[in-house]
């Protein structure tokens, strides 16, 4: 089972709670396609970033190391992709406004929706503040005297 980010954005008023379910895992596409896969999910900067540390890597790699450690090189950035791409794509919502609502484990993005929206992947609400009520009292104990009770025990007359 995968692990799910709920992100909501609230709007302007009179418009609906926009809601995104981010998986949180390994991408094993991001490893194997790493500039595609960011290019996918609109991370302009991690792709142009990725771009050129790609070409720094082949340009060092040229005079350095030509052969297996330019794979491997390769490798290790695929692989970065890979582990923090979903924490790029998060952090992409967060600055368009999203916030952080809660979780949802499911076995896809499809039972995550409906787990979230149903309401059994929502986190649990706070009850509202009591203000203005009277708390209510217990009634007097029968043949009692309230005078001289001291933690629920009538004291000596």
């Amino acid at each position: 089972m995968a692990s799910y980010v709920v992100l909501e954005r609230r709007p302007a008023a009179g418009r609906r709670i926009e809601t995104e379910l981010v998986r949180d895992e390994f991408s094993y596409l991001a490893l194997i396609f790493p500039l595609v896969w960011l290019l996918w999910y609109r991370l302009w900067f991690a792709a142009i970033v990725l771009l050129l540390f790609s070409v720094g890597i082949g340009m060092i790699g040229e005079y350095l190391a030509p052969g297996p450690a330019m794979v491997a090189a390769g490798f290790v950035v695929s692989f970065f992709v890979a582990l923090e791409g979903s924490a790029w794509r998060i952090a992409k919502f967060r600055r368009l406004g999203y916030l952080e609502t809660g979780a949802v484990v499911a076995p896809s993005l499809s039972e995550a929706e409906i787990r979230w929206f149903a309401g059994s992947g929502a986190p649990p609400q706070k009850p509202a503040p009591v203000t203005g009520h009277k708390v209510a009292t217990p009634p007097p104990l029968p043949g009692s005297d309230h005078s001289d009770m001291v933690f629920g025990f009538a004291g000596e007359r």
